[in-house]
């Protein structure tokens, strides 16, 4: 083989990597997202804290509206003009004094343990949603990583924890695994990060 042609597979090798994790490049939680579908299909959905828009696309089609909501106007500007679908609705919006209600279904990935006052952060997303209607919320795992010392985590939690956050505001907690499906403890004791489906009383 000559030089040329193991430059060559050298760079059709590095561009197949390139485009295998791109999708995790816009959006890290990309498997997640691409598991919401069954979930939001036919509803009205909120999804808070966005990024740059990518994984809301995964499950966009066939829904009946997304609001997608932000406090980054750059990340609002960039999801408008890269992802302007019809039934998305990209907004400037803060969850804790975001006035709105009628939600069937809530996508918080990755954004609770921004979040300062977290409780509010919770009785917000009960208060957001419709009767019996759903919220998927994903935190990091702090038996897997410490994040205190980044300036940004704000609140951190276990599995327990986690449940225990969540059952004061809702009717049912319940931990998933990456499938999306339920995940009991102590097995879900060091997945990461903790995926929760919670569910507001009919």
């Amino acid at each position: 083989m000559g030089i040329g042609e193991s430059d060559e597979m050298s760079d059709n090798n590095a561009t197949a990597v390139l485009w295998r994790r791109l999708p995790y490049v816009l959006s890290p939680q990309w498997d997640i997202y691409s598991r919401i579908g069954d979930r939001t299909k036919g509803k009205r959905v909120l999804e808070v804290g966005f990024s740059t828009g990518a994984g809301v696309l995964q499950y966009a089609e066939n829904v009946k509206s997304v609001l997608a909501i932000e406090i980054d106007k750059a990340a609002v500007e960039f999801a408008t003009k890269m992802f302007p679908l019809r039934n998305i609705c990209w907004r400037v919006r803060d969850l804790l004094t975001f006035e709105a209600s009628g939600f069937d279904y809530i996508v918080m990935i990755e954004v609770l343990e921004h979040i300062v006052d977290s409780e509010k952060a919770l009785e917000r997303v009960h208060d957001l949603l419709v009767p019996g209607g759903k919220a998927l919320i994903t935190v990091p795992n702090a038996n897997r990583h410490r994040h205190k010392d980044e300036v940004l985590i704000e609140n951190e939690w276990t599995p327990p924890s986690f449940l225990v956050e969540l059952l004061p505001y809702f009717h049912d907690a319940q931990l998933l695994d990456y499938e999306l499906q339920p995940l009991e403890l102590p097995n879900g004791d060091r997945a990461t990060p903790i995926i929760a489906e919670v569910t507001r009383a009919s």
